[in-house]
């Protein structure tokens, strides 16, 4: 006669697709009697795929959940390919899940207790049509082909993004505003980055670190905004000035995309006798958030190596052109220089070279 055996499949340990470690290290042939039994009392979906910056200040939110939904919650993050990395080592979320078909079937007819939808755009939007849960936050996919919110306090945020005339006289953080949209207390909570020690030392020996003071200049901003970085000829300036009034060592910063930048730039600048560090442009993003964490300070616009940047808590500048510079939270440790031009050119799209011009080296330097 066949014994019916105990799993207990809302426990935090149990792999179901798998023998349990736990049960095979101790001998259990069940889940019967098990002395680790760690239920899960809420199942919590997040949705946020990209972009990577906004990924990382998203981790905010994950000490709350835990203080408003208790300590037993389990919750999994859906977020695309690129991001995963991202969320490595983070001890407040239980599954990582990369967007794709099969996750998307999965989720299709997995339950949860929350889905927090943090994305106005599909894909994001088409998979929280498909989520079953019984409370649900932020944005889902319309039959009128448009967002539009599962809650009242999701609404303040999409109207931000319909109209850049709403955007631009609001005057909120980016956690201020989803904290307010979960219905979670914001108290500044830090972003949730870090790397081992393993992790640290490629950076040392990429750039051959003898505990030089170092100053990172990232010099990529992703494709959208063309006004978003800040001038060559500005960068060149300021390097100069550092060079000559300070001891610190300069390391250029930027990916694939930057690399033909970066390569011009150290000719240009060996040609003045000027020699500088740069990252590898082939680095992934845990190696990339290495070489930041090396620097005691970054130079930056608004782009991924400002958020790593404040996930490390590093001393940082950043300079802002078209992007809003009050969705940034400082933390005591980002100094903001805004173009004079800002308000003229507020989400332009468009390449324009007084534009990227307008903040000066001098300005900047000032800062350091």
């Amino acid at each position: 006669m066949r014994i019916s055996m105990k799993w207990n499949r809302d426990c935090r340990s149990f792999p179901g697709t798998y023998s349990c470690e736990i049960m095979t290290s101790e001998g259990y042939e069940s889940c019967e009697g098990c002395k680790f039994y760690d239920s899960i009392t809420k199942k919590i979906l997040i949705l946020k795929l990209g972009a990577m910056g906004d990924v990382i200040r998203t981790t905010t939110i994950l000490p709350a959940l835990k203080k408003k939904y208790g300590q037993g919650i389990h919750i999994t993050w859906i977020v695309n390919k690129e991001s995963k990395d991202l969320l490595k080592n983070n001890k407040y979320i239980d599954k990582i899940l990369v967007y794709n078909e099969e996750n998307v079937l999965r989720l299709k007819q997995e339950k949860f207790d929350v889905l927090i939808s943090l994305e106005v755009a599909p894909p994001a939007t088409l998979i929280a049509n498909l989520i079953n849960a019984k409370e649900k936050f932020g944005f889902y996919f319309d039959e009128d082909g448009h967002p539009s919110c599962f809650n009242k306090e999701s609404r303040f945020y999409l109207d931000i993004v319909f109209s850049n005339n709403v955007n631009k006289r609001t005057r909120r953080t980016y956690q201020e505003m989803i904290f307010e949209m979960l219905k979670l207390k914001y108290e500044k909570q830090k972003y949730i980055l870090n790397l081992d020690e393993n992790e640290k030392e490629y950076a040392k020996k990429l750039l051959k670190y003898k505990n030089e003071k170092l100053i990172g200049i990232n010099v990529g901003a992703g494709g959208r905004w063309a006004s978003k970085s800040w001038s060559l000829d500005q960068i060149i300036k300021l390097i100069k000035l550092i060079n000559k009034k300070t001891k610190y060592k300069i390391v250029l910063l930027g990916g694939k995309q930057e690399e033909e930048v970066k390569n011009d730039l150290v000719k240009k600048l060996k040609k003045l006798n000027i020699n500088v560090l740069q990252n590898d442009s082939n680095n992934n993003v845990r190696e990339f958030m290495s070489i930041i964490d090396l620097c005691d300070v970054i130079i930056t616009n608004d782009s991924l190596a400002l958020h790593i940047a404040i996930g490390l808590n590093k001393k940082t500048i950043a300079l802002f052109f078209v992007t809003p510079p009050w969705q940034i939270e400082s933390y005591g440790i980002v100094k903001i220089l805004s173009s004079p031009l800002f308000e003229d050119h507020f989400m332009d799209d468009q390449y324009n070279e007084e534009l990227i011009n307008s903040i000066s080296a001098e300005e900047v330097f000032e800062k350091i």
